[in-house]
């Protein structure tokens, strides 16, 4: 969910008579005390130098995330790994005593509970319209019923589904149950690389995922490939069931590992629509209980 500084360096210059310019007549020993008077300038320059020059530290991508509460640091938090498969570039964030939700609305200004995040479902335009793509449900509420996608999420009360089905019955289950649902290009189903998607278009990629062991994450990367690469490094990473999720270039990721750092990929002042601008987030426990 990655633009550093260059520090420019510092000269320390001591000026002084030149030495070579007098020219006694007869060699005369040096008083000691300009020797004593030198090392005091050094060591005052040398102070100064450190006070001013290393002070503060270079400015980086990364966010110290500030909150009242000290546990959501430990005990919620985002666990950060990169590799790479097939030369794609693979960053995955596997979130800690979190639950998912689906976010609607432009979120200018990241919850610090917000501990892991990305744009969902596409949504397009037209006639000036925007509209999300695929199926939508959120808070049980539906927003969007069209089928144009096989892969979905189903996100109730005591479980997350990924699958790839065009009629699941899934979408029901959430309107019924006040839940989340969304529907995206399915990548991995079953642990085998989908084969409705043939794309050798290459762009930045991003997926939700299920690991074989169960877990869900996000993995993306930060090079451009196509969605056949993409989908075949992941499931050779490991990966069971798999959607796509917004990847370009504008399409927003956080993540907050355990010491409180939040890392955030693509831009995320763009304007898009704030009434289909949606989100996947997982929002700590600690915060949700309280």
């Amino acid at each position: 969910m990655d633009r550093l500084d260059n520090i420019s360096e510092n000269e320390i210059r001591i000026i002084g008579a030149n030495l070579e310019m007098q020219q006694p007549e007869s060699p005369k020993r040096k008083p000691w005390y300009l020797a004593v008077l030198a090392l005091a300038v050094l060591i005052i320059g040398l102070t100064t130098y450190l006070i001013r020059g290393c002070g503060s530290e270079p400015s980086t991508t990364v966010e110290q995330v500030t909150v009242d509460n000290d546990s959501v640091k430990i005990s919620a938090y985002v666990e950060i790994a990169d590799t790479m498969i097939n030369n794609v570039n693979l960053h995955r964030f596997i979130p800690v005593n979190a639950k998912p939700k689906l976010v609607l609305g432009l979120i200018k200004e990241i919850p610090a509970n917000y501990i892991l995040g990305a744009m969902a479902a596409d949504f397009s335009v037209d006639n000036g319209v925007y509209s999300v793509t695929g199926a939508f449900v959120i808070h049980g509420e539906m927003l969007s019923h069209s089928k144009s996608k096989y892969g979905f999420c189903a996100l109730l009360k005591d479980s997350v589904v990924i699958g790839n089905d065009l009629t699941t019955s899934y979408f029901e289950r959430a309107i019924e149950e006040n839940g989340d649902f969304f529907r995206q290009h399915a990548l991995v189903h079953e642990s085998e690389v989908v084969n409705k998607v043939i794309s050798k278009v290459c762009a930045l990629r991003r997926s939700l995922c299920r690991l074989n062991d169960g877990r869900l994450c996000i993995i993306d990367t930060d090079m451009s490939v196509s969605m056949d690469d993409f989908s075949e490094a992941l499931r050779l990473y490991g990966v069971s069931e798999a959607i796509a999720l917004m990847g370009s270039g504008a399409a927003v990721r956080w993540a907050t590992d355990e010491a409180g750092r939040r890392y955030i990929a693509g831009a995320d002042e763009y304007e898009f629509p704030n009434d289909v601008v949606n989100y996947i987030v997982w929002e700590s426990i600690d915060f949700g209980e309280k």
